[in-house]
């Protein structure tokens, strides 16, 4: 398995960002940048892995799992969907949309588990 800082590192670069310019999008420093790409920031502060993540277009739940804030135990399986990564923020809010609609179909009582079968 990859580590924090070398998930971070390679997209990091993937996208040509310096460890400057990613900190400015984080509201961090660059030297702490640097600390967590080299392995050094033992425990970096949650905040600042989810505003990479969302910077560097990976989900907030690789990183603190990366991180070892989170295990595969803690989130479940069946809440997990992947691919996200790739989709772009209106793709993002197309697919939130649809689970809005789905969540609120549900909470009215307009959806029968067949409904749910035909969607997938």
């Amino acid at each position: 398995m990859r580590t924090l800082g070398s998930l971070i590192k390679a997209r990091r670069n993937e996208r040509g960002l310096s460890q400057q310019a990613l900190a400015d999008l984080c509201g961090t420093s660059d030297s702490e940048i640097a600390k967590i790409e080299r392995g050094e920031r033992k425990s970096p502060n949650c905040q600042i892995l989810c505003r990479m993540a969302k910077a560097l277009g990976y989900h907030p739940l690789e990183l603190l799992k990366a991180s070892g804030f989170l295990t595969n135990a803690d989130i479940q399986d069946s809440l997990a969907i992947r691919g996200l990564e790739r989709l772009t923020e209106p793709e993002l809010s197309h697919v939130q949309a649809f689970v809005d609609f789905l969540i609120d179909r549900k909470n009215r009582g307009d959806m029968e588990p067949k409904d749910l079968e035909r969607i997938k």
